[in-house]
């Protein structure tokens, strides 16, 4: 291979930032990667504490993007390992199966609670076949898909715990993408009566893992990047970003271990940081319309409660809590994602995830009320006791979920309209893009992009994602 000259600046390590830095550095790139934190990975990251690897949150490793699956393979190698995947629905103090299952439903709603959610759907396709509206938000689509009561049990409740605004304001576009292909009369008939179809094992029932963690992978990554002479700088933040004539010609980064701030040129610079700071750091500014397009957009911030504690019993990798008097929103347990995530097999590392915006009830407690606070829910779900905590931290995560809302898109399409004008420059991931992508979806969009500006193709990062196959496509049993 002939040597190949062209630089490349990335900020952001993490998933997408990382596997861009990757397909570069494979292809004899230089390489530059600027991270503002102090450890790679991103979301994706582990964390160590007192004999305990924590996540932010629960991640598994499951595609249908086969390159990316290889990648995950092959980077892994022996730190791989299986995990079978139980995760459940808590709501009104029971627990529901997830992906939702007839009989385990009605079982834990109760025969009059199951006959009135079987009429209400057959209401609702019903409505939709004679007079077939499109659909306006979240609530209109899944209420036209499921009927009304199953909407009101396993959708609203826990849909705005984690995004913080009324279902009715929630892009229809973000239903369809999250729950495509959900078939609730097939899975009744296949609960009790089979199915001949030949049905594919997915990942709601097994999920790749690494043995240490999701950061392990990450870090792996890292390595291969270092060896590819690669670089990976922790603790750079950029600052700002100067271009002109639709070319960016450089980057200050400040170095906050030394305090200096330093001017970085490059050939081609790919993006992870949140969309609007990325913005934000443009010099000259983006046009108005840009700006107050940007302005418009929100994140979701993500609070992780990370505790460590004895002889938790619960099975589940993860636990999704509909009941909308607990403030949680998910549980995780790593020792049920691997044995090797804690060093005594009798202490649980556990997560306790809280999504919240700047400033409101939760995101203003300090971190020993986040630690009470969790700790109070899991005694009120019966989960835990009070005297089986032993220690924990609090993990906050600024800018972690765009919130895709009915006006969004549109927000978002002004923007991406003004930067796909540029020659050299691409924002990734699942921020960058503002776009909700799970690990797949923003690892492609780093592959996608890196092979544009080596020359390999014309590929379109933007398109990742758009028919958003996921785990839970496909009948719900």
């Amino acid at each position: 291979m002939m040597e190949n000259k062209k630089k490349f600046i990335i900020v952001g390590a993490g998933p997408s930032g990382l596997a861009s830095a990757l397909e570069a550095s494979k292809n004899n790139a230089s390489v530059h990667v600027f991270e503002s934190s102090e450890k790679l990975g991103g979301l994706s990251r582990t964390m160590d504490f007192e004999g305990c690897k924590f996540d932010v949150g629960p991640h598994r490793f499951f595609t249908k993007n086969n390159e990316v699956n290889t990648l995950f393979n092959e980077v892994l190698g022996e730190d791989q390992i299986r995990v079978s995947r139980l995760t459940r629905i808590f709501y009104q103090g029971k627990y529901f199966n997830y992906p939702i299952t007839p009989i385990n439903a009605f079982l834990g709603l109760g025969l009059i609670n199951s006959i009135a959610i079987m009429f209400s759907y057959i209401l609702a396709r019903i409505k939709t076949l004679i007079k077939r509206k499109k659909e306006d938000n979240f609530e209109e689509w899944v209420t036209n898909q499921f009927g009304s009561r199953l909407y009101r049990t396993f959708f609203k409740t826990y849909t705005e715990k984690v995004w913080g605004i009324p279902c009715t304001e929630i892009s229809d576009q973000w239903a369809s993408q999250r729950i495509k292909n959900l078939n609730l009369w097939e899975a009744v008939v296949r609960a009790f009566y089979g199915s001949k179809k030949n049905v594919v094992k997915t990942l709601v029932d097994e999920f790749g893992y690494p043995r240490l963690g999701c950061g392990q992978f990450y870090e792996k990554m890292a390595s291969i990047i270092e060896t590819n002479s690669g670089v990976i700088s922790l603790r750079c933040p950029a600052v700002r970003i100067y271009h002109d004539n639709f070319k960016v010609s450089s980057i200050d980064v400040l170095n906050k271990n030394t305090g200096e701030k330093n001017q970085e040129i490059a050939d081609f610079f790919l993006c992870s940081a949140p969309l609007t700071e990325m913005l934000d750091l443009m010099e000259p500014a983006p046009p108005k319309e840009v700006l107050d397009a940007s302005k418009s957009l929100r994140y979701r911030d993500h609070i992780g409660v990370q505790l460590k504690m004895s002889k938790v019993q619960f099975p589940d990798n993860w636990i999704y809590i509909h009941s909308p008097d607990i403030k949680m929103a998910r549980l995780s347990n790593y020792l049920n994602f691997s044995t090797e995530m804690s060093e005594n097999p009798e202490i649980c590392p556990l997560t306790a995830e809280y999504f919240t915006f700047a400033g409101d009830s939760v995101s203003s407690l300090s971190d020993s009320e986040l630690i009470e606070l969790a700790i109070t829910e899991l005694s009120d779900m019966n989960l835990a006791l009070r005297e089986q905590f032993i220690d924990g931290f609090v993990v906050r995560s600024p800018k972690a979920y765009p919130v895709i809302d009915k006006a969004s898109i549109d927000r978002v399409n002004v923007i991406r309209k003004w930067l796909e004008q540029f020659e050299n420059l691409l924002p990734i991931g699942r921020s960058g893009m503002f776009k909700y992508n799970n690990q797949d979806h923003a690892i492609a969009t780093g592959l996608l992009s890196a092979r544009t500006f080596l020359g390999l193709g014309k590929f379109n990062p933007w398109n990742v994602n758009i028919d958003a196959e996921y785990q839970e496509s496909g009948p719900i049993l």
